[in-house]
């Protein structure tokens, strides 16, 4: 039986990347105005504009029942689920799921935290969807993923650290977070929260750290390939560049460029971008 993958809209997997790869993608939440909206169908240019405007707006995960009735739906036919949340230090996601598929004793749910949101949660999502596709077993495929898991990294530019840090997704740092708030902030998923790791004055100054990264990763390893995404918020030409820029220097297997969901452009803000990468050995 072909195991079914399942994971969340932070990743911006819904749609044609995620029909490609057979992933179902169950919605996040954006609060404002006393309203709720699913991030699957949320306009991105309207949260924008809310965020310009500096209005209150928060993200919220799913009930439990609509985790269940997407669990049940998509093992009915006996196949084995794979779950793939945001990291559990970002959302109660992982925990809710554990707690879910004890509703459905007959299934076989499996959950693997990502300890990543965004592009890094995406190439999760697409590297365990992979080894699905490849008519792996569920066991192997949890297997092969901790052996992929360190593989596996990302990069993210920030318009500021003031979103994450209200959520409790930074990491404690030693000198305070205003002081970084200036420049562009540039942090990654570390122990699944995020960690700043620089900062740069300008987007190319970003992209010169960012490639410089990638290139300290390919160092490690002999023979390797590279899979590549770019997620980006309202700049969609500069991601173009972006994905030109990585396309030129590296060659990669595959290179996806996604604009960002609403949760995860409330948190990176209308300016910010990404890269994650999985080193392919």
């Amino acid at each position: 039986m072909p195991v079914r993958v399942i994971t969340e809209s932070d990743t911006g997997l819904a749609g044609p990347i995620g029909d490609e790869f057979g992933i179902r993608v169950l919605p996040h939440y954006i609060n404002h105005g006393g309203r709720s909206y699913s991030d699957l169908a949320l306009d991105r240019d309207e949260l924008i504009a809310w965020l310009r405007a500096g209005d209150e707006v928060a993200s919220a995960h799913l009930t439990p029942q609509e985790m269940l009735d997407a669990f049940r739906e998509v093992g009915k036919g006996g196949d084995p689920v794979l779950y793939i949340p945001i990291s559990s230090r970002y959302s109660k996601t992982y925990d809710l799921a554990l707690s879910v598929r004890k509703e459905l004793p007959g299934q076989r749910i499996e959950v693997i935290d990502s300890a990543r949101a965004a592009g890094g949660h995406a190439m999760v999502a697409l590297e365990a969807a992979r080894l699905a596709q490849a008519g792996k077993g569920i066991d192997e495929i949890i297997a092969e993923m901790n052996e992929i898991d360190p593989l596996i990294d990302e990069i993210l530019v920030i318009d500021s650290l003031r979103q994450l840090a209200k959520e409790g997704r930074v990491q404690e740092t030693e000198g305070p977070i205003a002081s970084i708030i200036a420049v562009k902030p540039l942090v990654a998923h570390r122990d699944g929260l995020i960690a700043p790791i620089g900062k740069a004055r300008t987007n190319t100054q970003a992209l010169e750290q960012i490639t410089g990264t990638i290139k300290k990763s390919l160092a490690q390893h002999e023979g390797v390939e590279l899979r590549l995404i770019v997620m980006y918020g309202e700049d969609a030409g500069w991601a173009e560049q972006v994905s030109s820029r990585l396309e030129e220097e590296f060659a990669p297997e595959r290179i996806w460029t996604i604009p960002a969901p609403p949760s995860t452009l409330l948190r990176i803000g209308p300016g910010g971008w990404t890269v994650a990468w999985r080193v392919v050995r």
